[in-house]
């Protein structure tokens, strides 16, 4: 492993300080060009040079020939699929700015580098998009995306975006925009994953990943332990372990939350449409930025069965439910300060009106 750094705060430094960083390397980043000093800078270059500066064909230079990307609305895995796909989005939000927020990362086994990505899109309607017809407003939307990079390209990736609020900010709405999306064609390994996924969700198996290293190990626990009490075992009085009195929470949907009342109910009313969900933390990754501030970046499933809270989907009743989620914690004083939660509920609900997943519980 490589040696232990305190990072450079990412949130809404200036652009340029970011994409020139002025400070020596921090980590030795094995088979990584040069010029970058350590993933989060990594992250934030490449992600500027491809979005930013439209600069889609760099997209072969960091990216795998095969690299599997994951998302709760489809699956992708060239290199070539990933440009293409890039396309459509600019092509659809010509103006699509990304504001980095965060880079969580850890370096793993066997020169693997993992990161955990949160942005801020800002950008304009002004084409046709995978929710449908071109809408001409702008909107903002939280994206947090899950590399694992090995010489200087990423070769797979989970990518969670907050749709549900971004459509809202566009005039289009959630039942619209699903039923569109429910018509786009899916390939049988993205049925086949989400079958998969489903069931090792249920059956409360985590994915294997790397073990955290010591000083992590904590923080670890503590995401963990976050999932069972408060989804899986459904005790909300233990809301106070993990959350300051004042914190602040952003979940999907424009959905925000101050203090643990607020936390606590904004919590049930969601598991209500799911009320025999269980969560499975796939991966965990931590960066330490000063001796009272900790970020932990956690990967998660949750799968159950879809139980309506409004009449207009009582149809999808009972039908087995998959939800591919991201969350971000910023710690202090050893509990959440605040928290930024994003999957996609347009995916979600598309998947319901498609009748998947549909794999029988192990």
């Amino acid at each position: 492993m490589s040696e232990t750094s305190i990072a450079k705060t990412v949130y809404w430094q200036p652009l340029h300080d970011m994409l020139d960083p002025a400070r020596s390397k921090t980590q030795t980043l094995a088979g990584f060009d040069e010029e970058f000093v350590d993933l989060a800078d990594y992250i934030l270059r490449i992600t500027h040079r491809i979005w930013e500066q439209k600069n889609i064909g760099a997209c072969y230079d960091y990216y795998a020939d095969y690299c599997p990307v994951h998302t709760l609305g489809g699956y992708a895995d060239s290199v070539d699929v990933v440009v293409q796909n890039t396309l459509k989005t600019i092509a659809a939000f010509p103006d699509r700015s990304l504001i980095g927020e965060d880079v969580i990362y850890r370096e793993e086994a066997n020169d693997v580098y993992y990161s955990s990505h949160r942005i801020t899109s800002i950008m304009t309607n002004k084409g046709p998009s995978e929710f449908g017809a071109p809408t001409g407003k702008t909107g903002r939307v939280t994206t947090i995306a899950d590399c694992m990079c090995r010489d200087n390209k990423i070769f797979y990736e989970w990518l969670m975006r907050d749709n549900s609020f971004l459509i809202a900010q566009l005039g289009i709405e959630l039942d619209d925009a699903a039923a569109f999306q429910a018509k786009f064609p899916l390939s049988s390994t993205f049925t086949q994953w989400l079958n998969e996924e489903y069931a090792r969700t249920c059956a409360n198996e985590a994915s294997r990943w790397e073990a955290l290293p010591e000083q992590d190990k904590p923080w670890g626990d503590f995401a963990k332990s976050w999932a069972d009490q408060i989804f899986n075992k459904r005790m909300f009085n233990k809301l106070s372990d993990f959350y300051k009195p004042n914190a602040s929470v952003q979940w999907p949907g424009g959905r925000q939350a101050t203090g643990n009342a607020a936390i606590g109910g904004m919590f049930i009313k969601y598991l209500a449409s799911c009320p025999d969900a269980n969560m499975v933390v796939d991966h965990i990754c931590v960066t330490h930025y000063d001796d009272n501030r900790v970020n932990i970046a956690l990967r998660w499933g949750l799968a159950g069965h879809y139980n309506a809270t409004q009449s207009k989907y009582a149809q999808f009743n009972q039908q087995p439910h998959y939800i591919l989620g991201a969350t971000h914690f910023e710690i202090e004083d050893g509990v959440i300060a605040k928290e930024f939660t994003v999957f996609d509920e347009v995916a979600a609900l598309a998947n319901l009106m498609r009748k998947l997943p549909q794999a029988t519980e192990a």
